[in-house]
């Protein structure tokens, strides 16, 4: 029998287009940082780079809110 892993094609595109969405991105900003209720969705920039040193797609992602900056990456 045949491990039951997710595709890594597939999980890294659910993880990247869940939080394309500003309305999630903003949940997680609010669930590492509990303590700022007064950020909107407005206020948060997509700082991520992509395809610069790769041409493969990745899921790594990078945003701002104010003067904070968030990089997530997979390790």
């Amino acid at each position: 029998m045949g491990e039951n892993k997710p595709k890594r094609k597939i999980h890294d595109s659910v993880f990247t287009n869940l939080f394309q969405d500003k309305k999630y991105l903003l949940q997680l900003y609010q669930a590492l940082h509990p303590e700022d209720k007064d950020t909107t969705e407005e206020e948060i920039a997509d700082v991520t780079i992509r395809h610069v040193l790769t041409e493969g797609d990745f899921n790594d992602f990078g945003f701002s809110v104010g003067n904070r900056l968030m990089v997530l990456v997979e390790s």
